[in-house]
């Protein structure tokens, strides 16, 4: 299998999560790789270390999603330093009792090294999340 690109690496990422397939993001992580959530809600996570772990905590949080994502649209800004990217995703998505909409839903940081991704940091909209959860 050909290698692809750091920067081909975090678009398929990202391309891959309306699927919300914890194995499948998983894959794409170093094994000491970390998921951090600088701007968290109440009972999640700010740091979630390890391919296991973040496994595993992916699986649970998108085990009963507030609504449907259909697919994720990507926008990935390359920087001086060629392992790391910044995103801004937008999402199609339709949400309960709501029309289906695109919207901007996080900016990420994400590093790649060694054909594996060694940070995604997300700094996901927490108030529109806070709001959808009725927090």
């Amino acid at each position: 299998m050909p290698e692809i690109s750091p920067r081909d690496l975090v678009e398929q990422l990202f391309r891959g999560l309306a699927a919300r397939d914890a194995d499948a993001f998983a894959e794409y992580m170093d094994a000491d790789g970390v998921v951090e959530f600088p701007y968290t809600l109440p009972d999640l996570p700010s740091r979630v270390q390890g391919r296991d772990a973040i496994r595993e905590f992916l699986a649970a949080a998108w085990q009963n999603p507030v609504g449907e994502v259909h697919e994720t649209f990507p926008h990935v800004y390359e920087t001086v330093d060629p392992e790391l990217f910044f995103v801004e995703n937008e999402v199609d998505r339709t949400l309960p009792n709501a029309p289906r909409q695109r919207v901007p839903a996080s900016i990420n940081v994400v590093r790649v090294r060694n054909g594996k991704v060694t940070l995604f940091r997300d700094y996901l909209d927490t108030a529109r999340l806070a709001g959808l959860l009725g927090d």
